[in-house]
């Protein structure tokens, strides 16, 4: 008798219930942000209804990074997106909203910062192990003493909104230092920079009322580009051709030689049509640590250059007049004793530091009390300290000033100990930009700021690449 065996059968199938297609579904909130942004700067929403298309325009954006960033292998090119779309926007400047309506610029300069603090959900152990780290520590501790002293900041609402900026960059650009290759990085920045110092140039050429910055009374045009101003546009054009310089050794593709060359290139026409001669020099001296650190057998012939250099004016005349015609955009020695008034500039930084000597006025709050203190001739004022580390001590007070010398030290330290050469490169580069320039700490967020933090967390990379 023989016992009936049950035929194996595959199991039927469910049929999968419907569920929502999350790509679509923010490919088509990516569309509707478009005419959201068009409508918004143009300023032709009344204000009751501008700030649900605000919300709209920048959330839309944000969720379809956030989504990209969590698909496992898609990761690092939703960071490498974002890293390049930080440096490209952060320092532009378009025309702002009429009156009446939000300053879509401004906001969507904020969403975009904050979008950082979004990675916190599933990249937390990146944060938590630069939290370990003493330079990136350093920079974490100023972000917070910042967001502290909201309250008692002239300007508190932007304080709070400045520091919750830096905060995301930090987030940032310490993550993409441990999940990123510095090579890809490194090419990212360059496409991130490259693309605005071209639409630049394309407008000096089409539209060049738009692009000129009149100076020193209308005697003088310097090219500010998108940036809105000659020094931020000589700042980014600078920093990009230090960093095609320091990917040129490190490229692998074909395409990547067209790409290096034509950044150094751009950069190159940008920053000499800026005429910015504090990121000229700091773009010098930071070419010249790269090439010491990789090169060190090339200091036996640039030093004695250097010095040769430094003394030939005092040896002959005629070098030093053309020297100083060549430094002067006007016929006034003062231009270069004053250094184009920022000595002044920065009397009136220490008056106000010694106002409030440990808190200071609040993160960035110099844009609206370096105007009530100090009035330059035919009644212009500026709204930065034009240094650093002044700039630190008037808004964030000794403590903050302390905190930033300590993560500049913990920095030194390591690169004493360890030097890689592209950390140490972006820094001095930020640091030498900081003895005329705000540099990456005030008044306002910018992309030095998102560097510093990612050159900063270099330090956490187990290996050079």
């Amino acid at each position: 008798m023989h016992m009936a065996v049950p035929i194996a059968t595959r199991p039927v199938a469910a049929r999968p219930v419907a569920a929502t297609p999350l790509p679509w579904l923010l490919g088509g909130l990516l569309a509707a942000a478009v005419p959201a942004w068009g409508l918004l700067l143009h300023g032709a929403l009344p204000p009751a209804f501008a700030s649900g298309w605000l919300a709209l325009a920048v959330l839309a954006p944000a969720a379809a990074l956030a989504w990209v960033a969590r698909a496992g292998q898609r990761a690092g090119l939703a960071l490498l997106a974002l890293a390049a779309a930080t440096v490209a926007l952060s320092d532009a400047t378009l025309p702002t909203a009429r009156d009446g309506t939000p300053d879509a610029q401004s906001l969507a300069k904020l969403g975009l910062w904050l979008l950082g603090l979004l990675l916190l959900a599933w990249r937390w152990r990146a944060a938590a192990a630069a939290c370990r780290h003493a330079p990136s520590a350093g920079m974490a501790a100023f972000a917070l003493w910042c967001a502290l002293g909201a309250p008692l900041s002239a300007t508190p609402a932007y304080t709070a909104a400045a520091a919750c900026a830096l905060l995301g960059l930090w987030v940032l650009g310490s993550t993409c230092a441990q999940a990123v290759g510095t090579r890809q990085m490194l090419l990212a920045l360059c496409i991130g920079l490259l693309l605005p110092l071209l639409l630049s140039l394309a407008l000096l050429v089409v539209a060049p009322a738009l692009v000129l910055v009149p100076m020193e009374g209308g005697r003088v045009l310097r090219l500010g580009g998108v940036f809105g101003s000659a020094n931020g546009l000589g700042r980014a054009a600078a920093l990009c051709v230090l960093l095609a310089v320091l990917a040129w050794p490190l490229r692998r593709h074909r395409l990547e030689t067209p790409l290096l060359a034509a950044a150094m290139v751009t950069g190159a026409v940008a920053l000499a049509l800026s005429d910015s001669r504090g990121a000229t020099a700091a773009l010098g001296l930071a070419v010249a640590v790269t090439v010491a650190l990789r090169r060190p057998r090339w200091l036996l012939v640039g030093l004695p250059l250097a010095v040769t250099l430094a003394l030939l004016p005092l040896a002959m005349p005629g070098v030093l007049e053309a020297a100083l015609d060549g430094l002067l955009r006007t016929d006034r020695l003062s231009e270069l004793t004053t250094l184009t008034g920022r000595t002044a500039i920065w009397a009136a930084a220490v008056d106000l530091y010694a106002q409030s000597p440990w808190l200071g006025h609040g993160f960035g709050s110099t844009r609206e009390v370096l105007p009530a203190a100090f009035q330059a001739a035919h009644g212009w004022t500026t709204t930065s300290a034009h240094n650093l580390w002044l700039q630190v001590a008037v808004t964030t007070g000794t403590v903050g000033l302390l905190l930033v010398l300590g993560l500049q030290a913990a920095w030194l330290r390591e690169a004493w100990r360890r030097p890689r050469p592209v950390r140490e490169a972006v820094l001095v580069f930020v640091a030498a930009v900081g003895v005329l320039e705000a540099s990456a700490f005030g008044p306002a967020v910018n992309l030095l700021s998102f560097v510093t933090c990612w050159a900063l967390a270099l330090g956490l990379r187990t290996h050079d690449d």
